[in-house]
């Protein structure tokens, strides 16, 4: 694991070369390449180009995510990395909400902010995503972005040797509640993958805990990178019930909306 001054080079390098880039050399010019937009790939890759071409609309879902996400953080301490680097290298347990992430792969600059990281004798034990929604099961994307922010910790220098991620599911009308923000510490300790059941005060949260696999967030971001580094055309979904919701239904020649 690196020390805290070698993490904070390696991050202002990165952010250097990224600012000294005029146009990246992927799909669409980009220089850097989101983690959240990687794993969105996984639900449809077509609707993440057609998003690049007309544009990002925000969808109910997305709307009622990213208001939550703002009262998780509610509470949450906003420090210089300096000081939250002190914080985690004192030994102490830490929890940091919405921290940011960088990392290269290759030819490729990923970077994100995951939810919420708990770290305790300076290691990274538990990487949280919460997830707002009328579903109790994570999609395959949520694994996916999950493991992206626990591959992109390695990357920045942090051994991940205990690792976990959980992801939690919670219904919108959860949003508000305080137990929300508590639940990490509840399962940051488990020492297995497991499905768990929380109560809170107006309903349950479905939490999955999952084991860190490193060849599996590489094989996920290989497979991801074929598109940006234009190896291949967009995959677009099979699920008809997701082109049913999607807002690019107009302009996707793959849509399945006619098939419902």
């Amino acid at each position: 694991m690196l020390e805290p001054r070698r993490i904070t080079e390696r991050l202002d390098g990165l952010l250097r070369e990224i600012g000294a880039t005029q146009v990246g050399g992927f799909r669409f010019g980009a220089k850097v390449l989101a983690v959240s937009e990687i794993a969105s790939q996984y639900y449809c890759e077509k609707a993440v180009e057609l998003g690049r071409i007309h544009g990002k609309r925000e969808t109910p879902e997305m709307k009622i995510g990213g208001d939550a996400h703002e009262i998780l953080l509610k509470d949450a301490i906003r420090a210089k990395r300096e000081k939250i680097l002190r914080e985690i290298y004192s030994g102490k347990p830490v929890g940091v909400r919405e921290m940011p992430l960088i990392g290269k792969h290759g030819d490729a600059v990923i970077v994100g902010i995951t939810d919420a990281i708990l770290f305790s004798k300076r290691l990274p034990v538990l990487l949280v995503e919460h997830k707002f929604s009328m579903k109790h099961v994570p999609f395959a994307s949520h694994h996916v972005q999950a493991r992206l922010y626990c591959y992109l910790l390695y990357l920045m220098g942090w051994n991940i040797d205990q690792l976990k991620y959980a992801i939690v599911m919670a219904s919108p009308s959860l949003e508000d509640d305080p137990e929300l923000r508590r639940i990490p510490l509840h399962v940051m300790w488990s020492s297995k993958e497991e499905r768990m059941l929380v109560k809170l005060a107006r309903g349950n949260a479905h939490v999955y805990i999952n084991s860190f696999d490193i060849d599996k967030a590489v094989a996920d971001l290989d497979w991801a990178l074929g598109f940006w580094r234009k190896l291949r055309r967009p995959v677009p979904t099979k699920k008809s019930a997701k082109c049913k919701v999607c807002e690019f239904g107009d302009e996707c020649d793959s849509s399945q909306r006619n098939n419902l």
